[in-house]
């Protein structure tokens, strides 16, 4: 995926991503073709292989835009809480649920699950978190609460926010009578 800072090259980037979304509301991604998202957004199929490899880097590319938005929201609030955390978590993702609602039905939860895992890092250093969690724990924490987020969605955001934010910071607290 193009990573530089040439303008054009990257409004070309944010045409192919629009592209593909808008397609994705048409049909399902796997429906959808490289010469399709070249011919919606005006460019040469060249220069899509030039900014992307595959139509995978283009959700990835969008979620990269979308954590960097959330990272920016989590620090812009000083979250001092898990429950707080994960209460910007859920509004959030229902904010971009159409988005959310394709990646489900695409089955692309996986690339949403790697960019969780990718960006928890972020998350703990945005919050000013010293802990050292391992790559276990974050697998762990992405998953779960990737898991949760799709299982939401699937049933229809029933739950109200809140509550699910206290149950997700009960989960990720530790548990006060265990023993080892």
């Amino acid at each position: 995926m193009y990573s530089g800072t040439n303008p054009s090259a990257i409004r070309s980037q944010k045409w192919i991503r629009d592209s593909l979304l808008q397609l994705l509301e048409e049909k399902p991604y796997k429906k959808i073709s490289i010469k399709e998202i070249s011919d919606k957004s005006d460019l040469a199929r060249q220069t899509f292989y030039q900014l992307f490899d595959s139509k995978e880097e283009i959700i990835e590319y969008h979620l990269d835009s979308l954590f960097q938005e959330y990272l920016l929201e989590v620090q812009n609030l000083e979250v001092a809480t898990t429950v707080e955390l994960a209460r910007i978590y859920f509004v959030f993702f229902q904010n971009n649920g159409e988005f959310i609602d394709q990646l489900i039905q695409n089955d692309l939860i996986h690339i949403l699950n790697q960019k969780f895992f990718f960006y928890l890092g972020e998350i703990h250093t945005v919050l000013h978190h010293t802990l050292n969690i391992t790559e276990y724990a974050s697998a762990f924490i992405s998953s779960g609460l990737v898991g949760i987020l799709v299982y939401w969605f699937k049933q229809n955001r029933q739950m109200p926010i809140d509550q699910l934010a206290v149950l997700i910071s009960d989960i990720l607290s530790p548990f006060p009578n265990s023993q080892r």
